[in-house]
Order: structure tokens, then C-alpha cells, then sequence
């Protein structure tokens, strides 16, 4: 069987604002209209031509009805960090792993739901306008991994029209979608991508993503999962992007509780000038290192109507969540409870995550 990985010209598709009611499809929704299929496939390489780091950046999956899988809980995000783009998270998981990426004062930028090339193109942060093209290593496609590795038959396929063809049809190669790509700001200043898979448990990167197994040409048998994982690996390898597989279950609950609400809180307008925010955030640092409890502050200055109940809470969680007031996330956050002094930083916590290389 003869695949092609490049797609015959075609009319451009209509340009339409993300996401939209009209994106879904009328109920109900069957399970095939997630499947590789033609136009999932030109939606996709519409969306991800040549994906950006801007606030244009479209993933190749929605959180929307009809797009994000049935069985996950989809949700978006808006992060300052990221110019108020809507990121689109198809799981919880993914939501505890990119709130953690952004909370990291070195992530710069995020692509998610990124469709993995089918042919060679250059690597992701060649149009990232902070960083410097020297040196960057392009992508040589999935195609030609799986070709390296053996898995050609493992990649899934589509049927296209085209009046050319032999038939009026042929196949084509459905890309694969990550969960998190990364740009990273290096200590010396340069800049790198890291590929964060994520899942929910440890034991979820070694379940089967369907029954069926598959076997090379030299005759090893291999799940579908562990293909799936060796082609992301070397496919972003290729580019030296190094690949982390994120259980969620990992991060402290604590910590994934906390900065949860942290950001819930990071962008909110504070109605007071920078000069009394950073008073009151030193008064707050007062209360944490004589152990009194936040809402006793709060409740003398709303009470003396000096501020607003809102402007207070938000000031005390923007300077957590900006690093400026250091506070233990792995215990409970309660206004009203004594804040803990930080004895570990999330950060050095899972430092590993975020390294550029993978340790030793």
C-alpha cells in the first residue's frame, strides 16, 4: 500500500473564529466523528500550518463539544503569561501539568494539542521571535521516524479524495497529537522547547491504547502505547527536544490544589496603584513570618474601609503565585489559617521536568 504523507492542493478552508457553536457538530455525536477521518485531517493542517507562539495559535484539538475525546474532561485556560490565549486542555491532567509549566518562571511560551509533522519542517521555535535560529535542528517527520523504527504500518491512515489517484482516492498518514510543548528560557539566556506527554498515572503510559497489538518487520511484538511513545520520543529528539512523560498523579496534591487557586486569582485587576501593592504584600509577609493569619489583616483594613475584600485577596494570591511571597505549597493555602513559610520550592521539587536535558 503506497501512503502519502503530503496532502494534494485543495481550496482553502474557511476562515472561522475558535471555537464557535457551528465548529460542533449537531447532536448527537458519534464516536467516528473523532476518529482520523478527511476532514478531521484538513482541519488539523489548516490550523497547524505553521504553528506559532502568538495569541493566532489554534491547536489541532478544541475543547469543544464534538473535537475533545468524549471521555475527557476539556477545559481553557487564559493565562497572562500567555497574552490571555485560550489554551485548550483535553484532561484534568494536562490542566495540573500546565498550570505547574506556567507557574515555572522560565516558561515562556506554549503550544498544545501540536500535530506532529508528517514530512520534515524546521524546528518549533523557529518563528518564537525571542529566540536565535542558530543552532536549531529541524524535525525530520513522523514518517520518516517510523520508517527508521520499523512502524510505518503503525501509524494510522485516512482515505482522501483525489481525482488523480487511482481510484479517485488514496491513503495519507493522520498525524499524531501531543499535549504540551514547551519554550523554556535557559540560565545563559538561549532558549529550548521541551515535549511534556501527560497522562494521569504512571501506570496509564503502560496500558494499550486499543487491544490490538503490533508487530515489526523483525518480528518484536509491541503494544501500541510503547510505539506510540518510542515515535514521540525520537520524532522530537530529532530537533534535541527532549520528552517527559507526566503522570499527574506525581505533582503533590497540595501543590496542584493550591496553584489551582492561585490562578484562579494571577490576572484579576487589583483597583490599587503598584506603590500600595507592594505595601500590602509586605504587610502580608509580616503576617507570615509571625504566623497570623492573612484574613486577620484583611479584615482590619476592609473593615477600616482603606480596601476592597477582592483587591486584598487578590494581592495576596498574585504575589504567591508570582514568587514574591514565598509560601509552602505543599500544605494547604487557607486564608484564614496561618500561612506556612516555604521549606521546598515546587519549582526545585520537580526541577527534573523542566531541565533541558534528561538527568543523569
Amino acid at each position: 500500500m503506497q501512503v502519502d504523507h503530503v496532502l494534494p492542493q485543495h481550496q482553502p478552508l474557511p476562515q472561522r473564529q475558535w471555537p464557535q457553536a457551528e465548529e460542533a457538530p449537531p447532536e448527537p455525536i458519534s464516536r467516528t466523528q473523532r476518529s482520523p477521518n478527511e476532514k478531521r485531517l484538513r482541519r488539523i493542517s489548516t490550523r497547524q500550518k505553521n504553528p506559532t507562539w502568538g495569541k493566532d495559535y489554534i491547536p489541532s484539538i478544541l475543547a469543544v463539544r464534538g473535537e475533545a475525546p468524549s471521555v475527557s474532561h476539556a477545559l481553557t485556560i487564559t493565562p497572562e503569561k500567555l497574552d490571555g490565549r485560550e489554551v485548550h486542555l483535553l484532561s484534568l491532567a494536562e490542566c495540573s501539568a500546565a498550570i505547574l509549566g506556567l507557574y515555572h518562571p522560565d516558561s515562556v511560551g506554549l503550544q498544545e494539542q501540536r500535530a506532529f509533522s508528517r514530512g520534515g519542517c524546521p524546528h518549533p521555535l523557529h518563528n518564537f521571535e525571542p529566540a536565535s535560529p542558530v543552532g536549531l535542528r529541524p524535525l525530520k517527520g513522523i514518517v520518516d521516524v517510523a520508517d527508521r523504527l520499523g512502524y510505518l504500518e503503525a501509524l494510522p491512515k485516512v482515505k482522501i479524495k483525489d481525482a488523480e489517484a487511482v481510484g479517485g482516492c488514496r491513503w495519507v498518514v493522520f498525524p499524531f497529537i501531543g499535549d504540551l510543548l514547551w519554550a523554556m528560557r535557559a540560565k545563559d539566556g538561549r532558549y529550548y522547547c521541551l515535549n511534556w506527554s501527560v497522562k494521569d498515572s504512571e501506570d496509564a503510559f503502560k496500558r494499550p491504547l486499543e487491544s490490538k497489538r503490533f508487530i515489526t518487520p523483525t518480528g518484536k511484538v509491541a503494544d501500541g502505547i510503547l510505539v506510540r511513545h518510542e515515535l514521540e520520543r525520537t520524532y522530537y529528539q530529532d530537533a534535541s527536544i527532549r520528552t517527559v512523560f507526566l503522570a499527574a498523579d506525581a505533582i503533590d496534591p497540595h501543590v496542584s490544589a493550591n496553584l489551582r487557586q492561585l490562578f484562579l486569582h494571577h490576572k484579576r485587576k487589583v483597583c490599587l496603584p503598584s506603590a500600595e501593592q507592594e505595601a500590602l504584600t509586605e504587610r502580608f509577609r509580616n503576617c507570615l513570618e509571625s504566623g497570623v493569619p492573612a484574613f486577620d489583616l484583611i479584615v482590619r483594613l476592609t473593615g477600616a474601609g482603606k480596601y476592597s475584600l477582592d483587591d486584598c485577596r487578590n494581592v495576596l494570591y498574585q504575589a504567591i503565585w508570582n514568587r514574591r511571597l514565598r509560601v509552602d505549597l505543599f500544605r494547604p493555602i487557607l486564608i484564614n489559617r496561618p500561612l506556612n513559610p516555604e521549606t521546598q520550592d515546587a519549582i526545585e521539587r520537580y526541577a527534573d521536568w523542566f531541565s533541558e536535558a534528561a538527568p543523569c
